[in-house]
């Protein structure tokens, strides 16, 4: 069966121009890609697409959208992901224009018509989720043009990689993300215990990056893995790739690699505090809000294939 159109909404770090690769090797290419402030600023995040893009050879519009959270203070990533938020990987001339209209204007005018021609547009969103919350308080009506919402956030168990309790994309805006998970849609939330678990091995990605033919592409998507890796190694997680990004890109790639899921209500900590941007799991139904799909377990062979595809990849000249 096709895929439905899919639009891509990310905030340009390390692991969202992986999962871009991944989707783009994958034939699963966006149709539009939005961008949000997160683990860069907007600018930064709008940039980083714009490269990701020229060094995979294909052309995507993208609509620059929320430079800060609903509430609250920006936060960033750059700790994580480096100053460009690429890590310091090699880039090609490139744009730095994004298309006319901006994210959620874009996306308020392109749901709207999908929901009147029932043509229903498939959502990636693998930073906060400020742009889709906009768009939601504005026109209502788009969850109608709405298939699948994926969704790269959050915890199953509480065990947070920001605060002790909160996943970073849930944390850079909670009100942002209390509004779009407790918006009824067709929802399946690819948490963080779950990527951290899949990962790869460093002699592993070795092995996959010596099939990958010489040249820009092969330079680009071999820093971003060393970046990440010698991060993990720096915190004491030995040699090692996770993916996190590419999960979710994995499943809205091939959904039938998930094995194992959940059926909950996930509520969203907006209080100052501790639980703040922490979420609750809550399969009895008792936070009245509608369940979405939590996903728990993966075939490890199918991420690691579709990561593989990625490194080995070919971009088409243009």
């Amino acid at each position: 069966m096709a895929h439905r159109r899919l639009i891509l909404d990310t905030d340009g770090g390390v692991d969202d121009a992986q999962a871009l690769l991944l989707l783009i090797a994958a034939g699963r290419t966006p149709w539009a890609i939005t961008t949000v402030f997160g683990n860069v600023s907007l600018a930064a995040a709008t940039t980083n697409v714009l490269a990701v893009l020229a060094v995979a050879g294909t052309a995507v519009p993208v609509h620059a959208g929320a430079d800060r959270p609903l509430v609250g203070e920006l936060i960033d990533a750059r700790h994580v992901h480096g100053e460009d938020g690429l890590g310091g990987a090699p880039r090609p001339p490139h744009s730095d224009q994004p298309a006319g209209s901006d994210a959620v204007e874009f996306l308020v005018a392109t749901l709207l018509q999908a929901a009147a021609d029932r043509d229903p547009v498939d959502l990636l969103m693998i930073g906060p989720l400020s742009n889709l919350a906009l768009a939601l308080r504005r026109a209502p009506g788009i969850a109608a043009g709405i298939g699948q919402l994926i969704v790269m956030g959050g915890t199953l168990h509480g065990r947070g990689n920001v605060t002790p309790a909160a996943e970073f994309n849930i944390f850079a805006d909670p009100e942002a993300a209390a509004i779009v998970l407790g918006a009824g849609l067709d929802t399946t939330v690819v948490p963080w215990e779950p990527c951290v678990a899949h990962d790869l091995e460093g002699v592993e990605v070795d092995r996959l990056f010596g099939q990958a033919t010489d040249g820009a592409y092969k330079a680009f998507a071999r820093a971003l893995a060393d970046h990440d890796r010698r991060r993990h190694v720096h915190h004491g997680h030995g040699d090692r790739l996770f993916f996190i990004d590419p999960f979710a890109a994995a499943v809205a790639v091939e959904p039938a690699i998930v094995t194992r899921s959940l059926r909950a209500s996930l509520g969203v900590g907006l209080a100052p505090g501790l639980t703040r941007g922490m979420t609750i799991v809550d399969p009895s139904g008792r936070l009245g809000t509608p369940p979405v799909t939590l996903v728990e377990e993966a075939r490890r062979d199918r991420l690691t294939a579709l990561y593989a595809a990625s490194v080995v990849y070919l971009p088409q000249t243009r």
